[in-house]
């Protein structure tokens, strides 16, 4: 289970970060939101989750380099992808 930090939520850099991490990835990842699950790897997916600041994804994760990839996502939500911490 992750947080979401950024001022706006899951919007489209966050989301576009999220695809581009797992490109170099094989695990299988899912995102949970409010009971909706949606491939990670599709962008559209990520951002029909509409999850807001403060809101708790959990991931799944699942194949070959599952606890690297798992790492990486979590390292991304704690650091805001990459975004500035305001708000």
């Amino acid at each position: 289970m992750v947080k979401v930090k950024n001022r706006m939520g899951l919007h489209v850099r966050p989301a576009s970060h999220i695809v581009k991490l797992l490109q170099k990835r094989e695990a299988k990842v899912t995102l949970t939101y409010k009971g909706e699950s949606v491939n990670a790897r599709s962008i559209m997916g990520v951002m029909i989750l509409a999850a807001p600041k403060n809101a708790q994804i959990h991931i799944l994760v699942e194949g070959k380099d599952a606890k690297e990839t798992m790492q990486s996502l979590v390292n991304a939500f704690k650091t805001y992808f990459g975004e500035e911490k305001h708000g």
